[in-house]
């Protein structure tokens, strides 16, 4: 009786090594998915950053502003000046 007990918690502990095994490879695909995931977001967020950075200068919203919105800078007979009001 005893062999047949022994036997069976060996063979139930060789099964739970093997889905312990198993279950560690998966995860451990699972985090190499991610850490490739996560490289390629970072690629894309610094090229992002990168466009933001072009599409942003001054130069470039000069030149949109003069040539396609028509917008000039006002000469000094233009210029209103507000008193400024110091209530809230």
């Amino acid at each position: 009786m005893r062999i047949i007990v022994l036997g069976i918690l060996l063979f139930a502990t060789a099964l739970a090594i093997v889905y312990f095994k198993h279950n560690n490879r998966q995860l451990l695909v699972e985090l190499h998915n991610l850490h490739t995931e996560r490289d390629a977001l970072n690629s894309e967020w610094s090229q992002l950053l990168l466009e933001e950075s072009t599409l942003i200068t001054h130069s470039r919203v000069e030149r949109i502003a003069t040539e396609e919105l028509h917008m000039r800078i006002p000469s000094d007979k233009e210029i209103v000046w507000l008193p400024m009001d110091n209530t809230p």
